[in-house]
């Protein structure tokens, strides 16, 4: 006997982990430094009274002054949402990835024994196992409109290497170019065509008839060995936006058939 299971295929779904990450990662930022911005880090924090253990060991290290501990803890912030915005960016190309190979095979067999996981296991497995490059050409061959983010993505991974294994400060190993490290964060640009030239609407202003538009872009920065990473609240969010839109643009752009569904015969 053979029994039909149908799985509906939701875009949402795929969209998920990369808009979870970009809306946490900023609300994380912007709370954080503005909480480092009021503080008062002339010297370590104090244990309020009542609120700790009995009492607490001393950990004896190099004596920073306000603005090299407001630095340390800055890059330490960044280096984690850096990660988590890859994590979520790669997450959602895995669920992309999956979406489309169920998707292609239509319908496949299963032992009926098998609980769901087991079946859709390997197809998981398949997305985890591939890097990022692969992985983001075998999902653009499918969508209706390639994206464009493997430059963006591998900025990330290197901001994040530079932050977490050298506090922000650019070293020997993350110069590959000319002995710069440079970074090609992406932004979201709103801009208006006026007169055949594009005018950021941050520096201008809209006039009457003139269109807004949105375009993603690659904003580029260079720096030396020995510079440090200068990463504001702002540019931060502009490159959480951006992986946002990506996301969204994801799911939009995923291969349709009526009701997104694969069978799986037992």
């Amino acid at each position: 006997m053979s029994e039909n299971l149908q799985l509906t295929l939701h875009p949402d779904g795929v969209a998920a982990p990369a808009l979870r990450a970009a809306a946490t990662c900023r609300e994380i930022i912007d709370f954080y430094f503005n909480a480092l911005a009021g503080a008062d880090l002339s010297k370590p924090q104090e244990v309020e009274p009542g609120t700790g253990p009995l009492f607490r060991l001393q950990f004896n290290g190099a004596e920073l002054n306000a603005e090299e501990r407001r630095q340390r803890h800055e890059s330490w912030i960044l280096s984690k949402a850096f990660q988590d915005l890859m994590r979520g960016v790669r997450a959602s190309l895995e669920e992309a990835y999956f979406f489309i190979r169920l998707m292609d095979l239509g319908s496949f067999r299963a032992e009926i024994s098998s609980t769901l996981d087991e079946i859709l296991r390997p197809f998981r497995e398949e997305a985890a196992s591939m890097k990022f490059p692969p992985l983001l050409d075998a999902v653009n061959a499918r969508l209706d409109k390639p994206l464009v983010f493997g430059q963006a993505y591998q900025s990330l991974q290197d901001a994040r290497n530079c932050l977490e294994h050298r506090n922000g400060i650019v070293g020997q190993r993350d110069a590959k170019s000319d002995g710069k490290l440079i970074l090609q964060f992406p932004r979201m640009l709103l801009f208006v065509q006026r007169d055949g030239q594009r005018i950021e609407i941050l520096r201008g202003h809209i006039s009457k008839g003139e269109m807004l538009k949105l375009k993603m872009e690659l904003r580029k920065r260079e720096y030396k060995i020995g510079q440090r990473l200068e990463i504001s609240a702002g540019d931060f969010e502009e490159i959480a936006f951006a992986c946002w839109h990506f996301a969204g643009e994801l799911a939009r752009n995923l291969p349709k058939q009526p009701g997104n569904c694969a069978s799986v015969n037992d």
